[in-house]
C-alpha cells in the first residue's frame, strides 16, 4: 500500500479546495490551503493551533500530520511533505474565524450547515438530489449570506459618517431603523443569541440574510439624504424602500 496520499479538488460553495486522502481512509488538508479557503495566510492557521480554543478543542497532544505528497500539486515541483490538518479541524478553524467576524468563514459555515440539513430532511423524505444541486443550493446560501454582511458593512460606514457630518446620534439613528425594520434595537438584540461574530453588535444576532439587506438598504437611502432631522430622514428612508407606509 502506497505510504502516499490521494488528493482531489472538492468544491465547497463555488471554492476550490484541495484535499487529501490518506491510506487509512482519513482526510486532510494543508494548512496553508486551510488559510486560503477564508482569505488567510499560513500564519493565521499557526496561531490557531496554539490558541486556548484549539487546545480546549483538540487537546494538548495534538500534532499535525506531516503527509508525503506531490510538489506538483502544491505548486512547487517534485515530492515532498506538507504540514497538514484534519477536516475537524478545518471546519473549527473557520468556526474561529467567524467568530473573530471573517465574513467569508461566516458564510462558509452557514452554508454547509445548511447543506447538511437538507441531506438530512431530503433523505427522511425520500428525495433524489444530484451533487450538482447541493453544490448550487450551497454556493447559493453562501453568495446571500456574503454578500448581505458586505453590503451591512458598507451601509453602515455611510450611516456613521452621515451622522458625524450632520451631528446627528447615531445610536439613535440606528435603533430607528432596527426597530423600524425588525421591532427591536440593538441592545435587544444583543440579548438574542448570536448567529456570527462578535457578541456586542446587535446586528450579529439576526439570522435573516434578507432582515440584514433590508437594514442596509435604508441606511444607504438614509446617508444620501441632506436635508431634513435625523427623525425626518429615517422616516424618509423607510418610506422610499418600502418599509413603511
Amino acid at each position: 500500500m502506497s505510504d502516499k496520499a490521494k488528493r482531489a479538488i472538492i468544491i465547497i460553495s463555488g471554492i476550490e479546495v484541495k484535499g487529501f486522502q490518506l491510506p487509512d481512509g482519513s482526510y486532510i488538508v494543508s494548512q496553508s490551503q486551510a488559510g486560503k479557503t477564508v482569505d488567510k495566510d499560513r500564519k493565521s492557521m499557526f496561531r490557531f493551533l496554539g490558541s486556548a480554543t484549539f487546545k480546549a478543542l483538540h487537546g494538548e497532544g495534538y500534532e499535525c500530520s506531516n503527509t508525503p505528497i506531490d510538489k506538483d500539486w502544491l505548486g512547487r515541483g517534485n515530492k515532498s511533505k506538507a504540514k497538514a490538518i484534519t477536516i475537524d479541524v478545518l471546519f473549527n478553524y473557520w468556526l474561529d474565524q467567524a467568530f473573530k467576524g471573517n465574513v467569508k468563514a461566516q458564510a462558509l459555515v452557514r452554508a454547509c450547515g445548511q447543506e447538511t440539513l437538507q441531506r438530512r430532511f431530503d433523505s427522511a423524505f425520500g428525495i433524489v438530489k444530484t451533487e450538482a444541486q447541493y453544490e448550487q443550493q450551497t454556493i447559493s446560501a453562501y453568495d446571500e449570506y456574503r454578500k448581505s454582511r458586505e453590503l451591512l458593512r458598507t451601509s453602515h460606514n455611510g450611516l456613521v459618517n452621515a451622522c458625524s457630518r450632520f451631528k446627528f446620534n447615531c445610536a439613535m439613528v440606528h435603533d430607528a431603523i432596527t426597530m423600524a425594520v425588525c421591532g427591536k434595537t440593538a441592545a435587544q438584540l444583543r440579548e438574542l443569541e448570536v448567529i456570527e461574530g462578535s457578541t456586542v453588535i446587535g446586528l450579529n444576532h439576526i439570522d435573516s440574510a434578507k432582515t440584514l439587506v433590508m437594514i442596509a438598504k435604508v441606511k444607504l437611502a438614509f446617508s444620501g439624504y441632506r436635508s431634513g432631522t435625523w427623525t425626518q430622514r429615517v422616516a424618509r428612508a423607510l418610506r422610499e424602500t418600502s418599509i413603511s407606509e
